[in-house]
């Protein structure tokens, strides 16, 4: 192999190279936009989670103290002689 096709060999070889690497970074781009986007998303739900745990806890809370107070209305009079 001569000097030239050396030359010529690795040349290509390089660009070979250069144009995985471009490729490469615009995926790793891409995969980072992308995780970017999925962690607001995730920020998103978990509002949303929280949001639905506080609203459930507070009808459960809701429903003891009605029941609380029906039982009361009940039992109350009875003790009483009303």
């Amino acid at each position: 192999m001569t000097e030239q096709e050396f030359q010529t060999t690795t040349t290509r070889r390089l660009d070979k190279i250069e144009e995985t690497l471009e490729k490469l970074v615009n995926n790793q781009e891409k995969l980072v936009k992308e995780q970017e986007k999925l962690v607001n998303e995730q920020e998103k739900f978990n509002i949303r989670i929280e949001t639905y745990q506080k609203s459930s806890q507070q009808v459960v809370n809701l429903a003891f103290g009605l029941i609380l107070t029906s039982a009361l209305a009940i039992i109350i009079p009875v003790v009483f002689n009303r």
